[in-house]
């Protein structure tokens, strides 16, 4: 029990002390004309992150410097973020424009297509008309045939005697 009672007595003293310095804090804003009550809501913010901020660390007096450190990285933090940022948007921006450029191109190759194949002739006509070709082309080999053998018919000796023979005729 006696270290129980030494340990409530302990904290009894801080309280105390809290309680001192609280009334001390509370004199010295009253001095200032500052009501803690009436504070904008980033100002109580503020006060309430620098409090929790005190609690966490455990420094009893934090040094102008410390806090003057902590918002120049605070600071940088959001300039490198908005500098991210901007990056960022400046890449979606060339994306966008790649997109539409990618879109005319598809466009493009997709009315090319369109054409292609509204030009092409599909299979079996092709078919039917390669038909019609070898049938002509046999016709016309037929004929030349015929016409070879007939040529071979003719004696071409005779026929040139004879022409001679009737300018010949006409002539005298």
């Amino acid at each position: 029990m006696d270290d129980d009672s030494s340990k409530i007595l302990s904290m009894n003293r801080t309280l105390d002390e809290v309680r001192m310095l609280n009334a001390k804090n509370e004199k010295l804003l009253k001095d200032f004309g500052i009501d803690l009550t009436n504070l904008s809501d980033s100002a109580q913010k503020a006060l309430d992150d620098y409090a929790k901020i005190k609690y966490l660390t455990g420094l009893t007096e934090m040094d102008a410097s410390f806090v003057d450190g902590y918002c120049y990285q605070e600071q940088a933090n959001r300039l490198g973020a908005r500098l991210q940022s901007i990056t960022l948007k400046a890449d979606i921006k060339k994306l966008k424009a790649d997109l539409q450029h990618e879109e005319a191109d598809l466009a493009k190759l997709e009315h090319f297509v369109t054409e292609t194949r509204a030009q092409l002739v599909p299979a079996d006509e092709m078919e039917k008309l390669r038909v019609t070709r070898e049938t002509q082309i046999e016709m016309l080999r037929s004929k030349q045939k015929t016409l070879m053998e007939k040529a071979d018919a003719v004696n071409l000796d005779e026929l040139i005697a004879k022409v001679n023979v009737l300018e010949t005729e006409e002539n005298a």
